[in-house]
């Protein structure tokens, strides 16, 4: 029985040891709008990170998005000199610059090795 524990651990160690983080990339278009694609991100990137400009043109509010795989990230809001706001979030996961929220995917694959094992004790 402790020789399937002891298996079951090191699959899932090996399978999630190879592993490349997405993220989703953008780069918008004059017209402010672009499409997002998942990307895996190459050596040395360890962060997805997500730019947001606001600027205030008469009574509306424009706003642009840029999505990318990144080395290093500093998350905060900086205010422009012109009046509008730089606004960056950065993440470690896969796909959790998304528009709509978090993926949790990647969460559940971390923890899955210690559930194999709570379940196998």
């Amino acid at each position: 029985m402790m020789d399937l524990r002891v298996s079951v651990v090191l699959l899932f160690v090996f399978l999630t040891g190879g592993y490349s983080l997405k993220c989703y990339t953008c780069v918008p278009d004059l017209t402010g709008s672009c499409n997002a694609i998942e990307k895996t991100c190459g050596n040395g990137m360890y962060k997805c990170e997500s730019f947001t400009g606001e600027q205030p043109i008469g009574s509306t509010k424009v706003s642009v998005t840029i999505k990318q795989c990144s080395a290093t990230c500093e998350a905060g809001t900086q205010q422009l000199v012109i009046g509008g706001t730089v606004t960056t979030r950065c993440c470690n996961t896969d796909l959790c610059n998304a528009a709509d929220g978090v993926y949790k995917g990647s969460f559940l694959l971390l923890l899955s090795p210690l559930l194999f094992y709570f379940l196998f004790q």
